[in-house]
């Protein structure tokens, strides 16, 4: 898929199969690269609802969910809590992190958020749109922190 700025790659995701209109459910098979994820999630101009786990709405460990769904090439959906991440129970999560990690996870038993190839996302409070890159808070601030195994990953 070449390199689209905007609505236009959300809708180049959904033509080409990755998710279905509105964002709602990926159907390819294999993974979207994870640009794209970014692109999906910052082009679905989605905001915190608590309790939400989609990409137009989302608490953080939704957000992060579905992120990292989409990330294996998944439908989006919860994968956890807060709680569950700091347990060590968060799905393909491995203890420890730094920024050559291409899916880093930072959280604590409050709020997480996530880094994509570098690129932050968060959702944060009370219907706020979600935060993508610098305006996000860096998982690498929380005091734990994991990675994606990249055997899981596009």
């Amino acid at each position: 898929m070449t390199v689209m700025h905007g609505a236009r790659r959300f809708f180049a995701l959904v033509a080409s199969g990755a998710l279905l209109a509105g964002g709602v459910q990926a159907v390819r098979a294999d993974a979207a690269p994870l640009d794209d994820v970014v692109a999906a999630i910052r082009d679905a101009g989605g905001h915190y609802r608590y309790g939400s786990a989609t990409l137009h709405a989302a608490d953080c460990s939704g957000l992060v969910s579905v992120a990292q769904s989409l990330a294996m090439g998944q439908p989006p959906r919860r994968l956890g809590t807060t709680a569950t991440l700091v347990a060590g129970r968060w799905p393909h999560a491995i203890p420890g992190a730094d920024p050559r990690h291409r899916f880093v996870i930072g959280g604590d038993h409050h709020h997480m958020s996530a880094a994509i190839n570098g690129v932050a996302i968060e959702a944060t409070c009370c219907g706020q749109p979600f935060r993508i890159g610098a305006d996000a808070r860096s998982p690498f601030t929380f005091p734990h922190v994991f990675h994606i195994d990249e055997k899981v990953l596009a």
